[in-house]
């Protein structure tokens, strides 16, 4: 049931984005007071057969003004995208996770103190982490001719850990707080009160017991995270004049183009939580302290 469950989700979710690479014609006989149901369908049509077979479909590039092949070029760009985006979420997950289990250890006041600064860091516009960011480095290198990293990039080169600091920063601290609370729930279960009783320390319950049931909940908040780290990253692209996927859109802006990045995004992800949540609810449910 879960995996025709999951099949379902998937054929709707690909549904849904090839009807939405056929928005613009819609959208255009709106402006223009007409329901274009035909040229939208039309559309989608020359969309799905425009870009079979993939290996020979080209797109116009606005800044070479000439055409160019959609793939293999467009690998290249998906491939840098889903690498940041990737370790940035990975990075975030765990700061996360680990920077919870250290407040769960101390004192209710503590806590209360460090949601409160929370609540205040996630109101930090992210174009003003990247700019303070790309300062703090330019600094560094004024004050002791030390690069720690560039801070764009130029031709064919790519940086890395710069970038993944400014995307998982926000969303880290998002977590972070969402995972307090998690966890603060699950304190209040009474498996808690028994593991209590039964003379487990502070440490070993929110290690083993806690930790186990709460990160179910986390790894599906978590899904909200991913989407928001993912609608940063054209900024940061942006900011860093990355090569990936967001300005290659930019550049190269077609319902074509459109189609190949949101699918080359919403696969990689659907996997990852499909499995994901195969995995947690097949080896973690049910394992609370009896």
């Amino acid at each position: 049931m879960k995996t025709v469950n999951l099949l379902i989700r998937f054929v709707f979710s690909i549904a849904g984005i090839v009807l939405i690479s056929g928005l613009p014609e819609l959208v255009k006989g709106l402006l223009a007071g007409e329901l274009q149901l035909k040229g939208y369908a039309a559309s989608i049509q020359s969309v799905l057969s425009n870009i079979w077979p993939v290996q020979d479909f080209a797109v116009f590039n606005i800044r070479t003004q000439r055409d160019i092949l959609l793939f293999p070029t467009i690998a290249e760009y998906i491939s840098y995208s889903l690498q940041i985006l990737f370790l940035a979420f990975a990075a975030a997950v765990f700061f996360a996770m680990l920077f919870t289990v250290a407040t769960m250890l101390l004192l209710e006041p503590a806590r209360e103190r460090i949601k409160s600064v929370l609540y205040i860091l996630e109101s930090v516009p992210d174009l003003l982490v990247i700019m303070l960011a790309q300062l703090g480095v330019i600094l560094i290198y004024q004050q002791t001719d030390v690069l720690i990293s560039k801070i764009a990039v130029v031709g064919g080169d790519r940086i890395y850990w710069l970038p993944i600091l400014c995307l998982m920063l926000l969303p880290a601290i998002q977590l972070y707080r969402l995972s307090m609370l998690t966890f603060q729930e699950e304190e209040r279960q009474m498996y808690v009160e028994l593991a209590r009783a039964l003379g487990f320390s502070k440490a070993f319950i929110v290690l083993v017991h806690m930790f186990r049931n709460a990160v179910i909940s986390v790894f599906f908040q978590s899904k909200k995270t991913l989407w928001f780290m993912l609608s940063n990253l054209f900024v940061l692209e942006l900011m860093f004049n990355m090569p990936g996927i967001m300005l290659f859109m930019k550049d190269n802006i077609s319902p074509e183009v459109f189609l190949v990045a949101v699918f080359s995004f919403f696969v990689p992800m659907f996997l990852v939580y499909s499995l994901g949540e195969w995995f947690f609810l097949r080896h973690y449910r049910g394992k609370e302290v009896g």
